[in-house]
């Protein structure tokens, strides 16, 4: 059994399990008189735990219809191009930016492989393409309706420019990847979410306020799981966001390699947040994501002197 968690009527987060690590990879199912609905499948290499938690759930794999991506980056949609595949009755929402990179995902994979290298089979797996005719392409600001569910659709930038979230009206619960950052189920703080290339502080805090607009009942992480207390989780986002922004902006003073100033902000910051927390608490703060966090504000700053000059 995998550790699948009902959270709203018709609603279940299913634990991916990748590479073995519980609450690192969420993915939702969503019930409907339309097939079953998937939010961010995951990559490739967590299929096995994404067929286990559609029969927890009591569907079976070939009983997704829809599946809906906040964004195409491995983690969210590697396995998306399979499950079209395997279905062509399947139709896969994604933004108008993305939906490229799902019909041709050539440059895509050039960019995972250069940050993964010899590491993108053991952890991601494979990514197919999704054939065109099977891609439900999305701006922003739609009204989708699927079998008895009615989501709002909204463009979320900050974590990645082909970035969207979902409101199921009917539950209050938002789907929303990334951009609202990470937390885990064990009352550890919001920590931001921002790997290269596609940071941008100008565009997230609206994104922000958007998703706060909406009033959701819950917050669906996918790095893990649902948020109830909405507003200050939101609240403690952005002000980390900004925190983390400016010392590794004040990191690019300094005459070190980009790995050793890196490895120096993830070790402070890893130290400040475990402070306050349990052991059974900390060992849930994932250091390599803040690490990676460090080259997406690094990458933003640097973007914004070079246009400046």
């Amino acid at each position: 059994m995998t550790a699948l968690r009902h959270v709203a009527d018709g609603i279940a987060c299913g634990d991916l399990m990748h590479l073995e690590r519980p609450e690192a990879i969420a993915t939702y199912l969503v019930e409907t008189r339309d097939g079953l609905a998937v939010v961010d499948p995951g990559p490739s290499s967590c299929r096995d735990a994404l067929q286990q938690a559609v029969l927890d759930f009591g569907a079976a794999p070939g009983d997704i219809r829809h599946v809906l991506l906040t964004h195409i980056h491995l983690d969210h949609a590697g396995i998306a191009g399979t499950l079209a595949r395997e279905n062509p009755q399947l139709r896969v929402y994604v933004h108008a930016r993305g939906a490229p990179h799902l019909a041709d995902p050539a440059r895509l994979l050039e960019s995972a492989r250069r940050i993964y290298q010899d590491e993108m089979p053991r952890l991601w797996g494979s990514f197919e393409r999704v054939d065109p005719g099977q891609l439900i392409v999305l701006h922003g600001e739609e009204r989708l309706t699927i079998g008895e569910r009615r989501l709002r659709v909204a463009y979320t930038p900050g974590h990645a420019w082909h970035h969207v979230c979902y409101l199921e009206e009917s539950t209050g619960v938002a789907f929303v990847g990334d951009v609202a950052g990470e937390a885990s189920q064990h009352g550890t703080p919001a920590l931001p979410a921002a790997p290269p290339p596609d940071i941008d502080l100008e565009a997230w805090k609206p994104s922000l306020d958007l998703i706060a607009a909406w009033g959701p009942e819950a917050l669906l992480l996918t790095h893990f799981g649902p948020v109830r207390h909405v507003v200050a989780h939101l609240d403690t986002l952005w002000d980390r966001i900004i925190s983390w922004s400016l010392a590794v902006r004040a990191s690019l003073a300094s005459g070190e390699s980009d790995d050793a100033r890196a490895d120096a902000f993830a070790d402070a910051e890893l130290a400040r947040l475990t402070s306050g927390l349990t052991p059974e608490q900390a060992v849930h703060i994932d250091r390599d994501s803040i690490r990676s966090s460090w080259f997406g504000f690094a990458r933003y700053w640097r973007k914004k002197a070079e246009a400046g000059a």
